[in-house]
């Protein structure tokens, strides 16, 4: 789930469990169930599904013997106040009560954190104190103990508010995981519209079979997706362990993979073609420019008559103070014929990669290519398809136990690997406090387990092709979608956060940190 499904999940099971007494926790595949009288609940925090789940099937066991143990004995007996999405990210809050026979009332907390591989549950006291606390840092693992007790509870730096009013669509999109975000500003607009009109907490959700072998569940319909199907909420929130799919084949996870890269790729393309203005709206600027005396700049806008009106209209045309209107109007000439040529030439690309898609999504058993893009797609007959994409190619590679691992030789090579090419649940690399370069290993999937000789395989990477002479060296790595640009910064330089470190030998031995 992300936050826009946690949030109604929230909404709506809020409303059915309000002052329900919590009678038991029990374990949960990644996660916990908390059992009340009208429901069993999952909260899960590190396996699919991710997310807040009802689960009417459930039989609890008769004794709690693993480490839900201690949650289970501090949490029975309070009653559920609220079932809330605070902040816009993958955090779920549970406020909980429970009021004595002498009228003393004990306030508490269930904090749980979604991230993909990583997870979190924290339990916290009036104060925001965290009291108990365990974690999750990979899918294999087991859970561990998380903070010390007494520290304050502090929501990841850039959250914010999930009811805080937001300016615009743009703002309020990044509470849209990036799969399902649209990419033109109207159909951004009525999602959030949609969400805005969503008055019942148990409205019913949308579904979409546009995805292999598995529903699309959502609680607006998305518009950049096939005609969706409503269904009641309670359809949409039951839990359904993903270990009871049938496990599809490397034949049909290969051509689910190339159909998503290649849907990435075609809206990629789109949005490039909405970069660009029409070629002669840039020559009518051009001319404009070249009519008037070639003079210097003072300001950022001019008006010059538009030759191609015949009322004499004026255009505004934005301009750089200091510099010379007709060196000016050579530059609106330059963007005129990149714009025609990057028109005709993702407008080409854009028609086969479509085709392709079609193709793809027949199941035909024909190879076929872009011819000209950077991503090609093929299908698989014998031999399994690379992990890597093809562009990949551009980039140093290797291969290690069937994971693709990246890194770029300069600035603008990390720069283009890790925010044009890496997907978001990819892992980074990069060694600590010196320069180099930046590593990427490839992951189908947010819930794509890693094992730890690999792990340690890309951060010797990342320290053989650093500024680092040592024998050894700290390695940072963290998931895509935690590395920024750095503000005012240049190409490859980032700033990153939720991460972990490993300590790597050049001779192949390394340790966690």
């Amino acid at each position: 789930m992300d936050t826009l499904q946690l949030a109604a999940a929230a909404q709506c099971l809020d409303r059915q469990l309000a002052q329900q007494a919590i009678q038991g926790i029990s374990d949960a595949p990644g996660g916990i169930y908390l059992h009340t009288a009208k429901a069993h609940i999952a909260l899960i925090v590190q396996r699919a599904p991710l997310g807040l789940w009802q689960d009417p099937a459930f039989h609890k066991p008769g004794a709690l013997t693993t480490w839900t143990s201690p949650l289970n004995q501090r949490l029975a007996g309070f009653r559920i106040q609220r079932i809330s999405v605070p902040w816009a990210d993958r955090i779920v809050r549970m406020d909980c009560r429970r009021v004595h026979i002498s009228k003393r009332v004990d306030q508490i907390s269930l904090i749980a954190e979604c991230f993909g591989g990583r997870g979190n549950i924290a339990l916290l006291d009036e104060a925001q104190h965290i009291r108990w606390a365990w974690r999750w840092d990979s899918l294999d693992g087991k859970a561990a103990p998380r903070f010390l007790p007494g520290v304050v509870y502090v929501p990841p730096e850039d959250s914010l508010p999930f009811d805080q009013p937001l300016p615009g669509a743009a703002a309020w999109l990044r509470r849209v995981a990036p799969r399902y975000r649209p990419q033109h500003t109207t159909e951004q607009q009525a999602m959030q519209e949609a969400w805005s009109q969503r008055l019942d907490p148990c409205a019913s959700w949308w579904r979409s079979l546009a995805e292999v072998d598995k529903s699309v569940l959502y609680p607006v319909p998305l518009p950049d997706w096939a005609p969706m199907q409503e269904i009641p909420a309670q359809e949409a929130l039951r839990f359904v362990l993903s270990a009871a799919h049938p496990e599809p084949s490397a034949q049909e996870r290969a051509l689910a993979l190339q159909r998503e890269r290649l849907q990435h790729r075609i809206q990629k393309m789109r949005q490039d073609m909405t970069r660009w203005e029409d070629p002669e709206v840039y020559r009518t600027q051009a001319f404009a420019l070249f009519a008037l005396p070639d003079t210097m700049a003072s300001d950022t806008q001019i008006s010059a008559p538009d030759h191609t009106s015949a009322t004499g209209a004026l255009l505004t045309i934005a301009v750089t103070p200091g510099k010379f209107l007709h060196q000016q109007a050579q530059w609106y000439m330059q963007q005129a014929q990149r714009s025609q040529r990057a028109q005709r030439e993702i407008t080409s690309r854009l028609q086969e990669a479509e085709k392709l898609l079609e193709r793809l999504v027949g199941n035909e058993p024909q190879p076929s290519s872009v011819e000209g893009s950077a991503t090609h797609a093929r299908l698989v007959s014998g031999s399994p398809a690379p992990k890597g994409k093809p562009e990949d190619a551009t980039f140093s590679q290797t291969v290690i136990d069937g994971f693709t691992i990246l890194w770029g030789k300069n600035a603008r090579e990390n720069d283009r690997l890790t925010f044009r090419t890496a997907k978001p649940w990819d892992l980074w690399f990069h060694i600590q406090d010196l320069g180099g370069s930046h590593v990427v290993l490839r992951r189908e999937n947010s819930q794509t387990s890693v094992p730890e000789p690999v792990l340690a395989a890309a951060a010797r990477i990342a320290l053989q092709q650093s500024q680092s002479r040592a024998i050894s060296g700290e390695v940072d790595w963290t998931e895509i979608r935690h590395v920024h640009r750095k503000p005012s910064g240049g190409p490859g330089q980032v700033t990153y956060r939720h991460f972990k470190s490993i300590r790597v030998r050049r001779d192949g031995h390394h340790s966690n940190v």
